[in-house]
């Protein structure tokens, strides 16, 4: 065992007491914030018990799951607490994903009731839901918990509409189907206000409190990933013994969709239970990013490298973002190049720390950090925080490397997931010894810190060789016209080639042709496989995560440009189709 590991208690206690006990004195204070409306920590843990009681009430007392497709409204909080403290299992399912397996993740995992933002519904839906044996379908809406004024200002607007599903559904078809019950959210709530029974459940080891049917844009097929409650209370204790310097009431803004991954555990979970101010954003993009964090007065942010991309770009002034002391940057492996970038747009804005945090959706808890005190802009590398161990394999042998050899990272942590829903995944996931087999790129320095590069599948084939591509994209990102940079790839001719996607500047998109020919000179294995650049001024965003949408990109194949070095003639190419030769100026940045 590394002689730096710390040994993480187990607490023992249930998800919501753990966070009743931290929060004794800091009742009065603001937990949450949500158009307009505050809630105190006295309020929050009352609205965890009336959906406690309301579940058991319509669900019973038998452990079941809760589905729950509520990723844009806090609602989805209240219910996945309120599901775990009834003894429930939080069946967190994105929307997509329940309307293409409605019986798998409904009748599949045992669940009967389910919590519905009434923007995914449908007659289709809650036709699929009724067949799939859902008796229980309540209706959130992201104007629940509005403040009034806010809801009648945004619906003179016309931003809100008006309309109200359940009034809407029984227009059209005269009656509510049989043998399923449809409510609004208030009434649910106030079920909950009527159960005078104290029901109490003990501690139980081992507990399974949520799947997590994630994949957002990094999987088309959702990873039914199961969680532990006790990896809630001990992710809790980890972060206990970090340097975080949290204190009761400091203002977190949530800018991820609200438990549609384990990504938003670490947003709003550890907010909770170090008793701060959730700023609820459910309804944002990406490009919003820095308005948002001004209008909130944030001091926490946790969002993916591409929203802070968009902050050199947001026309904010300097200093504007002072009040801001930790963003820490998750869900996709950082490169030198960005994290200087984001470092110095930092400095620029005033942002105190720029932190590089990593951690799968498999191991329910970020389990590396950047040092918050780093020595120089582009240092990317993170420690395992209390609790987690590293090492780096080989990925034939599965042995140990030794420092300074780039191999698969695999880990050792106290919050790690029980498994996947499908069985046959766990074969790959979890290695003999019990450590998580992550499948991602990392190296371990002689200084006893790790980088991670990217996915072992960020790679392409040629001619029988593997190249990776995220040692092409490092390189497309120290250019300084470069915002963000996805290198993808296609099959041509039964071999897999590269081709790069790249966001530009705005004060470069008219130099277009002078980034190609610099790109054009990267000298890292497998450019020589490239087929062309394509220029965008933005990537296009899932509407869900609002995230980048990474998997869309290989589904535009024109208006890429390739140099032909020998002759600095430039091709307008379309991937396994023609090429045409262009001037410098017809080089041009695609409106997405």
């Amino acid at each position: 065992m590394n002689k730096d590991f710390i040994l993480i208690e187990n607490p023992r206690l249930r998800v919501v007491e753990d966070l009743r006990i931290r929060n004794k004195d800091n009742m009065k204070n603001v937990a949450g914030e949500y158009f307009g409306n505050k809630f105190t920590y006295a309020e929050t843990f009352q609205m965890f018990e009336d959906f406690k009681k309301a579940f058991i009430h319509v669900d019973g007392l038998e452990e079941s799951a809760i589905t729950i497709s509520a990723p844009s409204t806090i609602a989805s909080v209240n219910a996945f607490y309120g599901a775990i403290d009834a003894n429930k299992i939080a069946n967190m399912v994105g929307p997509g994903f329940l309307q293409a397996y409605t019986e798998k993740y409904t009748t599949g995992v045992n669940s009967q009731t389910a919590i519905i933002f009434d923007g995914f519904l449908s007659d289709d839906l809650v036709s699929k839901l009724r067949q799939a044996g859902v008796k229980n379908l309540i209706v959130t809406s992201v104007t629940d918990y509005m403040n009034p004024v806010v809801k009648l200002a945004g619906q003179a607007k016309g931003l809100i509409d008006k309309k109200d599903f359940l009034d809407e559904y029984v227009k059209a078809h005269k009656t509510l189907p049989q043998g399923m019950e449809i409510m609004r959210l208030k009434e649910f709530a106030a079920l909950g206000k009527k159960v005078k029974e104290p029901y109490g459940f003990p501690y139980e080891e081992g507990k399974i409190a949520a799947h997590f049917l994630t994949g957002g844009t990094t999987s088309q097929i959702p990873k039914c990933v199961k969680l532990y409650a006790d990896g809630l209370t001990k992710m809790a204790c980890i972060y206990d013994k970090l340097w975080f310097d949290f204190e009761y009431g400091d203002r977190n803004t949530v800018f991820i969709p609200l438990f549609y991954a384990t990504g938003a555990v670490h947003g709003v979970h550890a907010g909770l239970f170090k008793g701060a101010t959730l700023i609820y954003k459910p309804k944002y993009d990406r490009f919003s990013f820095g308005k948002d964090l001004i209008d909130s007065k944030a001091k926490v942010a946790l969002v993916a490298p591409s929203h802070v991309a968009t902050l050199d770009e947001s026309g904010l002034a300097d200093n504007s973002l002072r009040h801001v002391k930790y963003i820490f940057i998750g869900g996709e492996a950082i490169m030198p190049a960005q994290i200087e970038k984001f470092r110095n747009t930092a400095k620029r804005l005033g942002v105190k720390h720029i932190i590089n945090a990593y951690g799968m959706t498999e191991t329910g808890s970020m389990t590396g950090l950047s040092d918050p005190h780093y020595n120089t802009l582009d240092d990317v590398s993170i420690t395992p925080v209390p609790g987690v161990q590293y090492r780096i394999v080989d990925p034939d042998s599965g042995e140990v490397l030794p420092d300074n050899k780039r191999g698969i990272l695999e880990m050792y942590s106290p919050c790690t997931m029980a498994g996947y829903m499908e069985e046959e995944k766990n074969k790959t996931l979890f290695t003999s010894d019990g450590w998580v087999h992550t499948g991602d790129i990392a190296i371990r320095y002689s200084n006893g810190k790790y980088r991670v590069f990217g996915r072992a599948t960020d790679c392409f084939t040629n001619n029988g060789k593997i190249y990776p591509m995220y040692d092409i994209e490092e390189q497309v990102l120290t250019h300084p016209a470069v915002a963000e940079a996805e290198v993808i790839k296609f099959n041509i001719d039964k071999e897999e080639r590269p081709a790069i996607v790249v966001v530009l500047k705005s004060e470069w998109q008219d130099r277009a042709a002078n980034v190609l020919r610099r790109l054009s000179t990267i000298d890292v294995p497998g450019m020589e496989y490239l087929l062309g650049v394509r220029f965008v001024d933005k990537f296009k965003t899932n509407p869900i995560t609002a995230k980048r949408d990474v998997l869309s990109l290989p589904d535009e194949t024109t208006d890429y440009y390739r140099l032909d070095k020998e002759s600095d003639t430039i091709f307008r190419v379309t991937i396994g189709g023609e090429q045409t030769a262009v001037t410098d100026s017809n080089v041009t940045v695609v409106n997405v």
